[in-house]
C-alpha cells in the first residue's frame, strides 16, 4: 500500500464507502496546509512546466491528495468538462475496499472531472500509488474535448490519465454503472452511490455476507480479493476508450 491504511474497523469502513470523497466543487489549489480556490484569472505561469492528468476518481479530492502528497505539494486542479465520456465502476477492488472508477467511452455524455497539474516530481509519485498493481494503464488522451473552469487555455484537446485494466462493473447485461457522485450530463446508464456499489459486488459474489464484513474481509484478505477481482472480470463491460494511448503500466 503506497499510503498508510487507517488502523480503526470505523476508519476502515469510512475510507471504503467514502470513496471517491469529496470534493470542492470548483477549481482550487491544493497546498502544503490549505486547499483554496484556484483564481479564474490564474496565468500560465501557475501552469507551466506541468503534466495535466485527469482525475476522475479518487485523486479529484484534496482528502485524498493529502494521503498521496502529505504537506509536501502544491499543485493546481483544474475542475473540467470531458466530453463523450463518462465515469463508471471499475470491475475491481481496490486495498481499502471500494470499488474504483474508470472512465468510458459514451457518445453524447458529459462529466464533470478534474485536472491535476503535476510537475515531474509529482507525477512520479501518483505513478508509485497507481501502477504496479496490474489496475491501471498510465497514458495519454488525444483528440477530446476538455473544457476547463480555470487553466491556461479554455480547452484541452489532449492531456494524460490512469485508466483501468480491468474493464467496468455492470448492473444490468451490457450496461456500465455510473458513479452517483460524479456529476455528469445525459448519462445513458443508472448510477449507484459507492456503498450500494460494494453491496452489487457482495450479492453477486458473497450472497449473505454482512457488508461491513465484506468490506474489512476485502481489506485484510489479499487472497479473497483476488478472487474476487477474478470473479468481477467473469461479468465485466469490456472498457472502451478509443482516444486513449497507453505509455506505462
Amino acid at each position: 500500500m503506497p499510503w498508510p491504511l487507517p488502523t480503526l474497523e470505523s476508519d476502515l469502513l469510512a475510507l471504503a464507502k467514502g470513496y471517491p470523497f469529496e470534493v470542492p466543487g470548483r477549481s482550487y489549489l491544493f497546498g502544503a496546509d490549505a486547499v483554496v480556490p484556484l483564481a479564474a484569472d490564474a496565468g500560465p505561469e501557475v501552469f507551466a512546466e506541468r503534466v495535466p492528468v485527469i482525475a476522475h476518481g479518487s485523486n479529484r479530492s484534496p482528502r485524498q491528495l493529502r494521503r498521496k502528497y502529505g504537506n509536501g505539494a502544491e499543485i493546481p486542479v483544474s475542475r473540467a468538462w470531458l466530453a463523450d465520456y463518462d465515469v463508471v465502476y471499475s470491475a475491481h477492488v481496490t486495498q481499502y475496499g471500494a470499488i474504483a472508477a474508470n472512465l468510458q467511452h459514451m457518445p453524447g455524455t458529459r462529466v464533470e472531472v478534474y485536472v491535476t497539474w503535476l510537475t515531474v516530481p509529482q507525477l512520479e509519485r501518483m505513478h508509485e500509488t497507481e501502477l504496479g498493481g496490474e489496475n491501471y494503464h498510465y497514458g495519454e488522451m488525444a483528440e477530446i474535448e476538455l473544457t476547463l473552469e480555470v487553466g491556461p487555455v479554455p480547452t484541452l484537446s489532449a492531456a494524460h490519465a490512469y485508466l483501468s485494466t480491468r474493464g467496468c462493473l455492470i448492473e444490468r447485461p451490457s450496461r456500465p454503472v455510473g458513479l452517483a457522485a460524479v456529476a455528469a450530463e445525459r448519462r445513458a446508464h443508472g448510477a449507484l452511490v459507492q456503498e450500494a456499489a460494494i453491496a452489487l459486488v457482495r450479492d453477486r459474489h458473497r450472497p449473505g455476507i454482512d457488508l461491513d464484513r465484506h468490506i474489512l474481509a476485502t481489506i485484510r484478505d489479499r487472497t479473497l480479493r483476488r478472487d474476487l477481482i477474478a470473479a468481477m472480470a467473469q461479468h465485466a463491460l469490456p472498457a472502451t476508450a478509443p482516444h486513449f494511448r497507453i505509455l506505462e503500466g
